[in-house]
């Protein structure tokens, strides 16, 4: 998991060249991000969703993982509490694996939660179990979703 501001996105390029595109979506369309909703495909290998999710209460609080796509969570409005757990530690499966969806739940509990606020951005690779909408107001936010094949 990796978590900075947008600003500071550049740095990682060098580890991950392949999320320029990613990183270049965001910043090219942040300040009509808060106008857009939905899915918009950026290429064939990376599609953001733009919405607006209320908390959750506590117990419905699942982590979450996957196998085909990276996260890249970048907040345009508010701020999300994201709870956070290695996937070797995640033992209760809640939801097996959907793979249509590329995701699967767990009923384990974060080890550690983060506060994502506005302009901040966060990196959820497989191995990152995450629980977000932890908070307590709604947020609206970009959703990259990267296919983990350009990891290798």
């Amino acid at each position: 998991m990796i978590a900075d501001k947008l600003s500071n996105s550049s740095f990682y390029l060098k580890y991950f060249p392949f999320l320029k595109e990613a990183f270049d979506f965001v910043e090219e369309n942040k300040r009509n991000l808060v106008s857009m909703q939905g899915k918009i495909r950026i290429n064939s290998s990376m599609y953001a969703v733009v919405e607006t999710s209320v908390p959750k209460p506590l117990s419905a609080q699942k982590l979450e993982a996957h196998r085909k796509y990276i996260d890249l969570q970048y907040i345009i409005e508010g701020h999300d509490v994201i709870g956070l757990k290695n996937l070797s530690g995640c033992k209760k499966i809640y939801a097996g694996y959907n793979a249509g969806k590329d995701i699967i739940f767990y009923d384990d509990r974060a080890d550690f939660q983060i506060k994502l606020p506005e302009k901040h951005f966060a990196l959820f690779f497989p191995d990152d179990a995450h629980s977000p909408l932890c908070g307590e107001s709604p947020v609206k936010k970009c959703i990259v979703k990267i296919k983990t094949d350009l990891l290798k």
